[in-house]
């Protein structure tokens, strides 16, 4: 693949703004942008980005809007453009993406159709739930995909204990019941996050969720272990701790049905339940397999070649959960994990540096460092990976330290290293003088 003529500015265009999007758009924004050497746009349906392995905390409460970076200040700061819309469609021969209307609350049009042009397409548009086609899922279930449903989420869980406060729930209801599906990293942070977010609001006013069993919190898992990636030790771990907390484990128990009501198992138990959240598997956006011009594999992401670019079209390259890497190491596909597609966005700024210097594309290569799980604000468990020392497991009080360094390692990534600092001091400060927990 060869970049364009000098007399021509090339034009890269991003979709979607998550981990590994504004990762990216921010270092081709400070690599070309800021130079004029080629225009960087940035599209994504959201004004603001919440960083993904943290939208139980806002799903929770326990992390506020203040916390959102906005779309359009960071873009003025980092020399690249953010165009509000919502990714549909590809126009290969036009070299143009097609973007669907965005609404307001009142289905006003914010932006509407039209069509952006590029020479280069960088595609990282995420991952959506996988409902398995389990009956009742799409009706009745609540989803933590996207920072829109995050803040459905956290309304809809406040609303409830609201309910149970006022009686609105019925005078002879005296618990909350909030059923989770999905016992992968997503299902056990937020039932951790949850059991502390109801504690806070007991101190909040709602005086009701002071009865420890106010708050009934049931997490199922169809596999016999809790974080199936992880060692059978943290997944111990990580159950002892959940039972701790008093949330309900129900491990190999696969669900066949949700009403508005109920969560129902095939071998015939059901559970009542106000809320509840599926978090069972994730697939890629449904939209990609409408892609007639690109090759879709496992989950429904798009195919790559050792370079990021797919296998269809070199101009068009993929990074994230909607992508499948096959690792040669393994011969299996990556798995979609936050630090492999930061990982990806670093290595395609190398990518573009080496193209627009007509040099020879280099191939990716993954380094696993290990994972961590958050429970709740005080702990965390997981397996660090490091040439020196192998692997070795953690938890606690360092294992939660850990885990708040990857957020703020991601956002000293898009916001720079003094902004970063100058934020989390922010945030400490600003926790001695406001609630712990969004209360609206």
């Amino acid at each position: 693949m060869i970049a364009p003529e000098n007399s021509q500015t090339p034009k890269i265009l991003i979709i979607g703004g998550g981990a590994s999007g504004l990762n990216l758009a921010t270092r081709l924004g400070k690599t070309f942008g800021k130079k004029k050497s080629a225009e960087i746009t940035l599209v994504d349906e959201n004004l603001s980005h919440m960083w993904k392995p943290s939208l139980h905390e806002f799903a929770a409460g326990t992390k506020g809007g203040d916390e959102e970076i906005s779309f359009l200040e960071h873009s003025n700061r980092n020399h690249y453009s953010f165009r509000l819309g919502r990714f549909s469609g590809v126009d290969v021969a036009n070299k143009e993406v097609i973007l669907d209307p965005v609404n307001d609350r009142n289905e006003i049009p914010l932006a509407p159709m039209r069509r952006l042009p590029f020479d280069y397409l960088v595609i990282a548009i995420g991952s959506r739930s996988n409902d398995f086609g389990c009956n009742g899922v799409a009706d009745h279930c609540l989803f933590l995909d996207t920072p829109k449903q995050a803040k459905i989420l956290q309304t809809e869980i406040l609303n409830l204990c609201l309910r149970l406060q006022t009686g609105a729930l019925g005078t002879d209801t005296s618990q909350v019941k909030i059923c989770i599906i999905g016992g992968g990293a997503t299902g056990v942070e937020l039932a951790a996050e949850l059991k502390e977010a109801t504690e806070q609001l007991a101190r909040h006013g709602l005086h009701k969720l002071l009865d420890p069993e106010s708050v009934h919190i049931s997490l199922i898992e169809a596999s016999p272990k809790l974080v199936g990636h992880l060692s059978e030790e943290i997944s111990q771990k990580v159950a002892a701790r959940l039972q701790d907390l008093n949330i309900d484990l129900r491990l190999s128990s696969r669900v066949c049905e949700v009403t508005d009501s109920a969560v129902f198992f095939e071998d015939g138990i059901d559970i009542d339940a106000h809320l509840v959240i599926w978090a069972a598997g994730i697939k890629a956006p449904p939209l990609l397999a409408q892609l007639s011009v690109l090759e879709t594999g496992s989950l429904g992401r798009l195919k790559l070649k050792p370079t990021l670019q797919t296998t269809a079209h070199d101009m068009i390259f993929v990074m994230g959960d909607c992508a499948e890497y096959i690792d040669p190491s393994t011969g299996s596909p990556l798995p979609p994990r936050a630090q492999v597609a930061a990982q990806q966005a670093v290595f395609l700024e190398r990518q573009f540096r080496r193209l627009f210097a007509r040099k020879s594309l280099l191939q990716f290569t993954y380094i696993d460092r290990g994972s961590l799980v958050a429970l709740s604000n005080s702990s965390a468990v997981g397996a660090l990976m490091g040439k020196a020392f192998g692997t070795f497991t953690i938890e606690g009080w360092l294992a939660r330290r850990a885990y708040r360094y990857l957020h703020f390692a991601h956002e000293a990534s898009v916001q720079g290293i003094s902004r970063a600092t100058l934020r989390s001091l922010m945030g400490h400060a600003m926790k001695r003088i406001r609630p712990r927990l969004k209360l609206h």
